[in-house]
């Protein structure tokens, strides 16, 4: 703010020196430009920050039309307006605004937008500000997910009966999309996987493994599987994916070509795409929430009170990347799901890992709620055939924590790592309610 002459009243005291517009326009300048400085020095590598505006008004409080046009190159790209002062009428871009501050201006600010329907945040220090940065890239990746959904006809698999129904509510609240497509178009495009790619991505799997537990042509047989994946993930413009198994298994297809989806949402969960098991989207968008704040790998798996302070989850989907994108991979052993021997499933140790804390989450059927769970990691170990590891999670009330499920259903989605408060943070942002067991 610029006054148009120099004269002190109740809002701004000095000498006529200080006070004249040349005087104020060159200390704006001057602190707007430490305040670029500042933001480009410690602003979280998340953001991108666009090329920062200089925007004045005078007494009337009155920003131009030609101020604000120099904001309007950059709207279409802008996610947060980061201000360093008020900016009258701000609020016409209906664009989340923050101020930083330990006070005063910037809750002012704050509660104004906030009362008209408009995003505002005062975060008190960098540290804030960056912490809101990550959250609000997380809702972003959210808005931006779109499931490509095998189905057997129904989107509610009869594996589990609890998974978020209603895709329009979910894209209207949350921005994700869902694309279905039918299990015979899926094996359409398995048959057209070119078999040199996949004897390649099957071998180095199969020398990285510290034990291989099944014939050599039956991981070339899932890493198939997990090509046509990404083949109709490309082709749909799909980040994340699920696959009805009790649908899948009844159309004897899997027996034919040798295959379990277990391989797949293993490798496309490494990559960073949220895969869920059983078309359950309620563990998919938990999941989902679990990886982006984490940065890490998921495991899911079925939920069992074990004991009273003990769930036990049981799944073949482990990441090697659970320790996080950018770190070593675990190491893992490669057994079969089946009797028959074929049906690649990775076995990883999940109690043997250094970091033994882990959050378990699943929103309920309406993605109203999510159920978020503390536990460490005590024992684990591997079945022959079918589902494994089978991994021992302590927990403070694992009887509470299965009454609590009645609300939400059985899967539960886990990584390495305290979470809840940054869920808990990232719920005041999307509109849903965090229930804690």
């Amino acid at each position: 703010m610029v006054h148009s002459d120099a004269w002190e009243g109740p809002c701004r005291t000095g000498t006529r020196d200080e006070l004249t517009p040349e005087a104020e326009r060159a200390g704006a300048k001057k602190a707007f430009q430490k305040f670029q400085e500042d933001s480009r020095r410690t602003l979280s590598t998340d953001a991108r920050l666009l090329e920062p505006v200089y925007i004045e008004y005078g007494e009337d409080f009155v920003v131009s039309e030609k101020e604000f046009k120099k904001l309007e190159p950059d709207l279409q790209n802008v996610d947060l307006f980061l201000l360093s002062y008020r900016v009258p009428g701000i609020e016409r871009y209906k664009k989340p605004a923050a101020m930083m501050g330990r006070g005063i201006t910037n809750v002012d600010i704050a509660a104004y937008l906030r009362s008209r329907g408009v995003e505002g945040y005062a975060p008190i220090d960098y540290g804030e500000l960056n912490e809101l940065i990550s959250l609000m890239q997380v809702r972003k990746a959210i808005g931006q997910t779109k499931i490509l959904a095998v189905t057997g006809g129904k989107l509610i698999t009869w594996g589990v009966v609890s998974s978020i129904w209603n895709l329009e509510d979910l894209k209207a609240r949350f921005g994700t999309d869902c694309q279905r497509i039918s299990i015979a178009s899926f094996f359409d495009e398995m048959e057209k996987i070119d078999q040199g790619k996949t004897a390649e991505l099957a071998e180095k799997l199969i020398n990285d493994a510290q034990k291989l537990n099944l014939n050599r042509d039956y991981v070339a047989n899932d890493v198939r599987f997990y090509l046509a994946t990404r083949n109709l993930m490309e082709k749909y413009d799909c980040n994340a994916h699920t696959t009805p198994c009790f649908e899948l298994c009844s159309t004897r297809l899997p027996e034919k070509f040798k295959v379990v989806p277990c391989l797949t949402h293993t490798f496309l969960k490494d990559e960073g795409y949220p895969s869920a098991c059983e078309g359950d989207i309620s563990a998919l968008m938990a999941m989902t929430v679990l990886m982006y704040v984490s940065r890490k790998a998921p495991f899911m798996g079925n939920p069992w009170m074990e004991d009273e302070n003990i769930i036990r989850l049981n799944h073949s989907v482990p990441g090697l990347k659970m320790n996080g994108f950018d770190k070593p991979d675990l190491p893992y052993e490669l057994w079969h799901f089946t009797a028959g021997g074929w049906g690649t499933k990775v076995q990883i140790d999940l109690a043997k890992n250094e970091e033994k804390e882990v959050t378990l989450a699943r929103f309920n059927p309406s993605a109203t709620k999510i159920l978020v769970v503390k536990g460490r990691t005590v024992s684990c170990r591997f079945n022959e055939r079918a589902c494994s590891p089978i991994v021992d999670i302590e927990v403070s009330d694992a009887r509470e924590i299965i009454h609590q499920q009645a609300d939400f259903g059985h899967h539960l989605a886990m990584v390495y790592g305290d979470y809840v408060s940054k869920i808990e943070k990232l719920s005041t942002l999307m509109d849903f309610e965090v229930v804690t067991a």
